[in-house]
């Protein structure tokens, strides 16, 4: 951290790192500490001030990144602006992905006489074309709260409502770039991993049992998965039951709602995960936080998630069905997270971004993964090219290894969908499917003890080599190449090895449903080479330079490739 400095001078303090520099007024001290957020973040030097008044400010930096973060930010923090053609780029987040299917959205507005009135997002980019520099600022709101941008006589100000932000400095078409690596500083990158829910084929907490229990574990065993997760069911309160919703619609999980149910698991939970142990399997459980009031009932839901730690052995918690109103809210759920990452090294969450209000992409984003849709074949919403679009959209401004996307068993409620569609999951091979997803965790969003020996023999064709190589993925700078998924695209990814500083690349690249059986996907890398890791066809390809041509054989065709950089 030699290179990150907090200098105090006459009232002045100086944050730099070589790569930027910021000034603020009306200090009256200053702290600095190395920090890494107890192992959830890259570590960065903290710089806590005393303003004169004696309120407190904390301000982040890292090395070799040319951005500082603002735990708490305020409108007064402003950026001044050079020049007349200044363009900001805003795009926001959507979250309550139960209701809708496009997750991130770009807004452009052209500076004029100086200003921007106001523009609404979670990241944005003002880029000069004059000089072709670039500012990038992010706001860390919360659902319940719209970031908002203005430009006045040329000074950038935030109203991020008293949540972190970034500022940060780079060129011009470097911006999303440049956000993918702000946030692999501010979470540090999680091993992938795959993990298995049986809430995915809308079968409920109907089968929860011990002995269902036990059935996935063994058919985690067989397909090579890490994770077993029980879902909703395992406790003796019902999220269905019309009498635990008050007036608002919130459930209340009031009494002995979250004892274990010893009918469905007569045995207990530690039986469960002793025999997963047995089998090379971790587990998982879901869990509801009462929300309600703020979360007046933190200690008892902590207490809940301690004893299933220290006792049933479980290291993985799915967080759903809460909902965060205010700051109040906000903070109790830090909280709650804070708390749950105490237990071990080995803890991690899965945040639920479909329904209700939560902390989003952006608030508490050193915590976990976030579990991204609900998609089913019951309900004949779940395609493929789809589930690969989300993603692919996300993967210009977010590290993909960040998400959970699903893959559902393609052989169920078939009937569901219209026969002459193209683009339903029956079509499409399950390593296929697999491909979508494998660059973030994927999730088996089935009950797997009944997916067809067919499928699972489709889906060892790539498991196992993924299960070789994500490591490298999951710390990759993944960024997406091709045409948007469309159902008819040609389209992927490419992921540089060491956050985008390594010397190969991953290149992940799909054949949708067209009759074009030739692609040309530009790369933000120069190749000379590339190598077969997987498929499900007979493609041939060609590198040249910053481009590699494919001949495809096949529709619904993958092609997993490994290649050296030239530098």
């Amino acid at each position: 951290m030699n290179s990150c400095v907090a200098r105090l001078n006459d009232g002045i303090l100086t944050v730099e790192n070589g790569l930027f520099k910021r000034e603020y007024t009306g200090v009256a001290s200053v702290q600095t500490e190395i920090s890494d957020n107890g192992g959830l973040s890259v570590p960065f030097l903290k710089v806590t001030a005393e303003l004169d008044g004696g309120e407190s400010r904390e301000y982040r930096v890292w090395e070799n990144l040319a951005a500082i973060e603002m735990a708490s930010h305020k409108a007064e923090d402003t950026i001044m602006l050079c020049g007349e053609h200044w363009i900001v780029r805003a795009a926001k987040l959507f979250t309550l992905t139960d209701n809708h299917d496009t997750f991130i959205s770009e807004n452009v507005v052209h500076m004029f006489a100086g200003g921007i009135r106001e523009v609404q997002g979670h990241f944005f980019f003002l880029e000069n074309p004059e000089t072709c520099e670039a500012v990038v600022v992010i706001a860390e709101t919360p659902d319940y709260q719209n970031a908002v941008l203005r430009i006045r006589n040329h000074e950038v100000s935030l109203e991020a409502f008293g949540n972190g932000a970034v500022f940060g400095f780079c060129k011009m078409g470097e911006c999303e770039k440049f956000t993918r690596d702000i946030y692999r500083h501010l979470w540090k990158p999680l091993p992938l991993q795959s993990m298995s829910n049986t809430w995915g084929d809308r079968n409920g907490w109907s089968r929860v049992q011990d002995d269902f229990v036990r059935r996935e574990i063994d058919a985690a065993e067989e397909l090579m998965v890490d994770i077993a997760q029980i879902d909703d069911g395992w406790q003796t309160g019902c999220t269905g039951d019309p009498k635990i919703f008050n007036e608002k619609r919130q459930r209340m999980f009031l009494g002995d709602f979250w004892e274990l149910n010893t009918e469905r698991f007569p045995e207990g939970i530690p039986a469960i995960t002793e025999y997963a142990k047995k089998k090379g399997v971790k587990m998982g459980l879901w869990f509801a936080p009462d929300g309600r009031n703020d979360f007046e009932l933190l200690e008892r839901d902590k207490a809940v998630l301690r004893k299933a730690y220290d006792e049933w052995g479980i290291r993985f918690f799915k967080l759903d069905m809460l909902f965060v109103v205010s700051e109040l809210g906000k903070q109790r759920f830090l909280e709650l997270l804070s708390t749950v990452y105490s237990f071990g090294d080995d803890v991690s969450v899965q945040l639920d971004i479909t329904n209700g209000q939560r902390l989003g992409y952006l608030c508490g984003a050193k915590y976990g993964t976030l579990f991204m849709e609900n998609r089913y074949t019951k309900s004949a919403n779940s395609f493929p090219h789809r589930i690969l679009r989300n993603m692919w959209m996300l993967s210009h401004y977010l590290p993909v290894a960040k998400f959970q996307f699903e893959m559902v068993n393609p052989t169920l409620f078939t009937e569901e969908y219209n026969a002459n569609d193209p683009f339903v999951p029956a079509l499409y091979e399950q390593d296929y499917m697999f491909a979508v997803v494998m660059l973030s965790n994927p999730l088996y969003w089935m009950e797997m003890q009944f997916l067809p020996q067919e499928r699972r023999d489709e889906l060892m064709r790539l498991v196992p080599i993924w299960r070789e190589h994500r490591d490298a993925l999951g710390k990759a700078d993944v960024s997406p190449v091709g045409e948007k998924p469309s159902g008819r695209a040609h389209t992927g990814f490419c992921a540089v090895t060491d956050g985008g500083k390594g010397d190969e690349a991953y290149l992940l690249l799909f054949r949708e449903v067209t009759d074009r059986a030739n692609a040309r996907f530009d790369l933000p890398i120069e190749i000379s080479d590339a190598e077969l890791i997987a498929s499900n066809g007979d493609a041939e390809w060609s590198c040249d330079g910053n481009s590699i041509k494919v001949s495809f054989g096949k529709e619904r065709e993958y092609v997993f490739l490994k290649a050296k950089i030239n530098k």
